[in-house]
C-alpha cells in the first residue's frame, strides 16, 4: 500500500523554522476559500434540519456539492481538520457535530485509499448521519446526569428517525439510509438496532462509528471537558476496542491522534501557541507559533518552537480560538 499520510514528513533546518515566510496574498486567498468551505457545511445541515423540523422537502445536492469540493481541493481537510478540532461543538449542535464527523471521517477514507466517488459518498453519509437527533429532545440530548433507562431507550431510536427521513430521498439514496442506520452498529455485535456484526455493517457505517465517538471525546459535553486528540484514541483503543475493527482502529490511531495544522494548543510553560507544521514520526511535538505568553500577553516578535528540540516543553492541552486573549 502506498503512503497516503496526510502530512509529509518535514526535515527542515531549525535556522529557516526560526524565520518562517509570510503566506502570500494568493495562499491566504486559498485557505480563507477553504476554511469558508466549513461554514457551507454547517450552513447545510442547518438548512437540512430546519426543513425538516418545517416538515418540508429537502434535497441534498447542495451538501454533496460542498463535499465533492472539499474532497477535490488540495489540503482541504487538513486546514478543515483544524477548524473542527477547535470548534466549540455542543451535543445539541446538530451542524458542527455534523460537519466535524464529515471532516474526520473523509480524512480516514483518504487514510483507506478511498477513490474521489466514494469519499464523496462517506462525506455525505457522514454529513447527514445524525439527522434523527432534531426529534429527541433537548433535556435528554443536553442532560449533565446519567441517562435513565427509557431515556437511553428514547436516545437510541434516533438512527431509526434517521433512516426514516433520509428514505423520502428515494431509491437512488437508499443506500445513504442504510448507512446512517447502520452507524451505532459494532464490530462484535452489541451496538444497535439490529446487533449486527463484522461484515454485515456497511464499511462508511463503520469508519462514521468510531468518528462518532472521536468527535463528541474531543469536544466539551455539559458533564466533562474535551479531550485532546491522542487521549481520545488511547481511550477508545483502551477501552472500546473490541467494539471496532482493526482497520478503522489503525486508521483512527494514524490519521486524528495528533494536533492538526492551525489548530490552536497550551504548553506546560502556559504559553499560547497555534500549530504551524507536524511531522509523522513525531505527532505529539509539532512546530508551533507563539501566540501568547505565560501572561497572556501577545508576543512583540514572531517566535516559533519546534517541540522535537525543546526536551522540557509539551502541550497540555488545545484551545478555541475564541478563548484566545483579545
Amino acid at each position: 500500500m502506498r503512503n497516503n499520510s496526510l502530512f509529509t514528513i518535514k526535515r527542515t533546518p531549525l535556522s529557516s523554522v526560526e524565520e518562517p515566510t509570510t503566506p502570500s496574498a494568493e495562499e491566504l486567498e486559498a485557505q480563507n476559500r477553504i476554511g469558508d468551505l466549513y461554514t457551507r457545511l454547517y450552513d447545510f445541515v442547518e438548512e437540512v434540519s430546519g426543513s425538516l423540523k418545517r416538515k418540508e422537502r429537502f434535497t441534498i445536492e447542495k451538501g454533496l456539492e460542498i463535499v465533492k469540493d472539499i474532497v477535490q481541493t488540495e489540503d482541504a481537510t487538513n486546514i478543515l481538520y483544524g477548524k473542527a478540532i477547535e470548534g466549540k461543538s455542543m451535543p445539541g449542535n446538530l451542524a458542527a457535530h455534523s460537519a466535524n464527523v464529515c471532516i474526520y471521517s473523509l480524512i480516514l477514507g483518504k487514510g483507506a485509499n478511498y477513490p474521489q466517488e466514494m469519499l464523496i459518498e462517506l462525506g455525505i453519509a457522514a454529513l447527514l448521519h445524525d439527522l434523527g437527533m432534531i426529534f429527541i429532545p433537548n433535556e435528554i440530548v443536553n442532560k449533565k446526569e446519567k441517562l435513565t433507562t427509557s431515556e437511553l431507550k428514547q436516545l437510541e431510536k434516533h438512527p431509526s428517525y434517521t433512516y426514516k427521513i433520509l428514505q423520502t430521498l428515494g431509491k437512488k439514496y437508499l443506500w445513504l439510509a442504510k448507512v446512517a442506520y447502520q452507524e451505532h452498529e459494532r464490530e462484535n455485535g452489541l451496538g444497535y438496532p439490529n446487533g449486527l456484526k463484522g461484515g454485515e455493517i456497511h464499511d462508511y457505517a463503520k469508519i462514521i462509528g468510531i468518528v462518532d465517538v472521536y468527535e463528541a471525546l474531543t469536544h466539551h459535553r455539559p458533564q466533562r471537558k474535551g479531550y485532546m486528540p491522542h487521549d481520545a484514541v488511547k481511550l477508545i483503543l483502551g477501552t472500546q476496542k473490541n467494539l471496532y475493527s482493526n482497520e478503522v482502529k489503525r486508521l483512527l490511531l494514524t490519521k486524528l491522534s495528533c494536533f492538526p495544522l492551525g489548530s490552536y494548543i497550551k504548553l506546560n510553560s502556559n504559553a499560547m501557541c497555534k500549530v504551524i507544521e507536524v511531522y509523522d514520526d513525531s505527532p505529539l511535538r509539532p512546530t508551533v507559533e507563539i501566540l501568547f505568553d505565560s501572561q497572556k500577553r501577545k508576543l512583540p516578535k514572531r517566535k516559533i518552537i519546534k517541540l522535537s528540540e525543546a526536551p522540557l516543553l509539551y502541550i497540555t492541552g488545545t484551545v478555541h480560538e475564541s478563548d484566545l486573549p483579545q
